[in-house]
């Protein structure tokens, strides 16, 4: 068994606590605000949950499940400091 807990980025009090078995299959969903979650008990629950928590802003077990920040498909940790796109582009980097 697995817990694995969704919580909402900006409202910290919306959480939805998922438990899966060993093949990730949802065997209980704990929604107590009732948030609208697509997926449903006997569902597997794979990869398209960490897309649906990117959209609607939820960390996954207190992790960002959209990974890091691209601007024009480089990541932000790739462009150093002084770097044209930095100085054209500075809200971009906040």
């Amino acid at each position: 068994m697995k817990e694995i807990v969704f919580k909402n980025k900006r409202n910290p009090s919306l959480v939805i606590i998922v438990i899966t078995g060993n093949d990730y299959r949802i065997k209980e969903i704990s929604n107590l605000r009732n948030v609208h979650f697509p997926f449903k008990v006997g569902q597997i629950l794979n990869m398209n949950h960490k897309v649906w928590a990117c959209n609607n802003n939820y960390l996954i077990d207190g992790q960002d499940a959209c990974g890091e920040k691209k601007v024009m498909g480089i990541r932000v940790s790739d462009i150093p400091a002084g770097h044209p796109l930095r100085i054209m582009y500075p809200s971009k980097f906040l």
